[in-house]
């Protein structure tokens, strides 16, 4: 019986990654924001030439970092949620990591539009300023991804 399983299981094994591989490859454009929505700073701001180049060296720096801290973080969370049969993994130090890595995001958000910021003139950084604070307001106001937001009312039932 066990010998009669070991192929078929290791068949399915394969489909599985197959169709892991095939998710992951066709998710992979959902995080590349196009080029309208990239460059709308650039847009806004009326960047030069110069400026417009050391914009991209910084948005392709930003992008690298960003993305090995999201593989970080999903590497992480993983060891976590395999862990729930072995009992070995302490759970408030990975928490602690993975919080401490997202932290790292926020930093390396922070310190990419501080770049940008540099090389604007001073005009550009008024308009930048204003950008950044409407984006960040607009991002209050909006539900977390995902969810709805229920009422105080619904909660509570």
């Amino acid at each position: 019986m066990k010998s009669k399983l070991l192929p078929i299981l290791v068949v399915i094994l394969m489909l599985m990654n197959g169709v892991l591989i095939f998710m992951l490859l066709k998710k992979s454009h959902v995080n590349n924001r196009s080029p309208q929505e990239r460059n709308l700073l650039v847009k806004e701001l009326q960047f030069t030439e110069l400026q417009n180049d050391k914009f991209l060296s910084f948005d392709t720096v930003h992008r690298e970092n960003m993305l090995r801290l999201d593989q970080q973080i999903r590497k992480q969370k993983d060891i976590l949620f395999n862990s729930f049969s072995d009992g070995v993994v302490n759970i408030d130090s990975l928490g602690l990591f993975i919080g401490g890595l997202a932290g790292k995001k926020d930093i390396e958000v922070f310190r990419f539009f501080q770049a940008v910021r540099k090389i604007c003139t001073q005009g550009q950084q008024e308009k930048f300023d204003k950008i950044i604070n409407k984006a960040l307001k607009a991002g209050k106001k909006r539900p977390p991804r995902g969810r709805r937001m229920r009422s105080l009312k619904d909660r509570k039932q």
